[in-house]
């Protein structure tokens, strides 16, 4: 009974306040809108494709320990690539604005698993940007990575290209995320409010305190209301005709 009581007072309250969580899931609707569409950067990326194998001097060719052993090496490179011997370059060659910091933080290596290729990915505020710096570091990486180490054979093996289709913000995923938001506030609110709220508002109140209950009085409706001052109105007027005789 308790648990049909309080799911009772759980919509009670919702339909309650119901202007007040309404009004907030519109607040956090607008609020994430302005960011989304006058205040986020938009970002944009651009993919280059690289295949990496060390020098092997085994007559038989490449051998399968040798594919395992450069599957392994990517992450070595990842740490090449991002790091100032690469980078340092890039940023001479394209006389950028960008730090070392700054250029290793705009690039992402992702490889699949048990490939020998993997992917260089470079995010910016301009798509071509993007792809200028993505395919600036592959061509760096080619040309410098057999001084480093044992590694001859690099291959890029598609170079990036400007992508028109921003990858941040999501502009509807952020405007469900703020309408979320705004209605979750609204309705924690609601339950403070009505938690806050000491007056008495139904007779259980008072049997809960282990009081009886004596009376009670009825609100009017307002067709209720509307319906006594119709009846009172004819009584007022025969009672002038009355004083008038």
């Amino acid at each position: 009974m308790k648990e049909e009581v309080s799911l009772s007072d759980f919509f009670s309250t919702l339909k309650k306040r119901l202007s007040v969580i309404v009004s907030l899931g519109l607040v956090g609707l607008i609020v994430t809108a302005i960011f989304t569409f006058f205040i986020a950067t938009p970002q944009y990326n651009a993919t280059t494709q690289i295949l990496v194998n060390r020098t092997t001097e085994s007559a038989e060719g490449m051998q399968l320990t040798d594919i395992n052993t450069n599957v392994q090496m990517i992450n070595t490179y990842k740490d090449i690539i991002k790091g100032p011997v690469i980078l340092d370059k890039v940023r001479e060659n394209l006389k950028t604005k960008f730090s070392t910091s700054e250029l290793s933080n705009k690039i992402e290596i992702t490889t699949q698993e048990n490939s020998q290729v993997f992917s260089l990915t470079v995010t910016d505020e301009i798509p071509q940007k993007a792809a200028e710096i993505s395919n600036a570091v592959a061509e760096t990486f080619q040309k410098e990575i057999g001084n480093i180490m044992n590694v001859e054979n690099v291959t890029i093996i598609s170079e990036a290209v400007p992508n028109m289709n921003q990858i941040s913000p999501n502009n509807l995923f952020n405007l469900m995320i703020g309408l979320l938001i705004g209605l979750a506030l609204g309705i924690t609110i609601s339950f403070l409010l009505e938690f806050m709220d000491k007056s008495v508002k139904d007779e259980r109140f008072i049997t809960d305190l282990g009081w009886s209950v004596i009376g009670s009085v009825s609100e009017m409706s307002n067709d209720e209301l509307h319906a006594e001052v119709k009846v009172k109105r004819p009584e007022l007027n025969s009672r002038r005709t009355k004083s008038r005789v």
